[in-house]
């Protein structure tokens, strides 16, 4: 399996990350030097260093009539981020009155693919009760979305309380005063991952690239949480 660079993981493609690795390497050139560094036609290479430009990566000059650029410090990728971070702040309240709205008529929501499913935890981080229950494999679930991705450590700064049933094999609590977890015995299977908060029941399925639902639901919660309170007396 091919691995994946930073710069990718960033959002940007394989021949952009070309493109300005070749320009930070040669400092300044013009089109034709960095396409050929790059390994790409030229043609493409002058489309994605007009983008980079746009992003304030890569500034121009001419020289003799020749159009050359020359690479910005990386550290202005940072910058360019907390740009793009300063917009979604302002974005995601006016989105969030929208989702709201068609939220209230809908009863269940399907997610298909790893990183859909990591909306299902992201969610449960709103939680106005301020506790989120949980049943399943911890330890499977960060290995099947891919790793950690610090849903614990944004928990913890919410000061949300958790209450975990988890499977023989897993990690303790280590903040027992914002996370009570209990043990199935070791010879129980559970499949998938249970996420219980507010009036929300999020069922996560470890199968294929993933899949999952979102119940919003009184009845429905409730009935999950007396299963929970079940689960509980016979944990240890």
């Amino acid at each position: 399996m091919k691995k994946i660079s930073l710069m990718q993981n960033l959002g940007f493609d394989e021949k952009t990350e070309k493109v300005y690795r070749a320009l930070l390497a040669l400092a300044d050139a013009p089109a034709f030097q960095i396409a050929k560094v790059a390994g790409i036609k030229r043609t493409s290479a002058y489309h994605i260093l007009d983008n980079l430009i746009t992003m304030g990566l890569v500034s121009t000059y001419i020289n003799r009539g020749v159009k050359r650029y020359f690479a910005e410090n990386p550290q202005k990728i940072k910058s360019f981020f907390e740009q793009k971070m300063i917009l979604a702040e302002r974005l995601i309240p006016e989105l969030a009155k929208e989702i709201n709205k068609s939220k209230n008529d809908l009863k269940i929501r399907i997610f298909e693919g790893k990183e859909a499913l990591k909306t299902i935890s992201e969610e449960a981080l709103e939680a106005k009760e301020k506790t989120i229950l949980s049943i399943g494999s911890s330890k499977r679930l960060v290995e099947f979305l891919g790793g950690k991705y610090g849903y614990g450590k944004r928990r913890r700064e919410k000061n949300i309380f958790a209450k975990s049933i988890r499977i023989e094999g897993d990690e303790p609590s280590t903040n027992p005063k914002l996370h009570q977890v209990k043990f199935l015995p070791k010879d129980a299977v559970f499949p998938g991952y249970i996420i219980i908060f507010d009036n929300n029941v999020g069922i996560i399925l470890f199968d294929g690239t993933g899949f999952g639902f979102i119940v919003k639901s009184d009845s429905f919660s409730k009935i999950t949480k007396l299963f929970f309170d079940a689960l509980w007396l016979v944990g240890k």
